[in-house]
């Protein structure tokens, strides 16, 4: 798969896009800190009104399922011994190319 194949899967789901906001601001966050941030997101609301069940699954969604596929994407790096992930420097560049595809888009329809 392309390189930007792989940043358009990454940042398709509104979860990881959440995540990567996070990142852009913090640059390494502990998982469980950012499955907090990515539930507030979702929720609209402070994560002390959420039920720890729900962040839990979020946890766990990212953990399984939408760190890797960023991780895919060389957008973010998982460090499971300390259970923190970092915004890796191809971010900022990634974001860069897909914004020039979709301008790229606009002029061609």
């Amino acid at each position: 798969m392309c390189e930007l194949q792989s940043v358009f899967r990454a940042l398709a789901d509104t979860r990881r896009r959440a995540a990567l906001s996070c990142l852009q601001k913090h640059q390494t966050v502990f998982l469980p800190d950012l499955a907090e941030h990515v539930a507030e997101q979702e929720r609209g609301t402070d994560v002390t009104t959420i039920s720890e069940e729900w962040v839990r699954d979020v946890y766990f969604s990212l953990y399984h399922k939408h760190v890797p596929r960023l991780e895919e994407a060389n957008l973010v790096q998982y460090e499971q011994s300390d259970d923190v992930v970092v915004k890796t420097d191809r971010v900022g560049e990634a974001l860069m190319e897909v914004r020039e595809a979709v301008d790229s888009l606009r002029q061609t329809s």
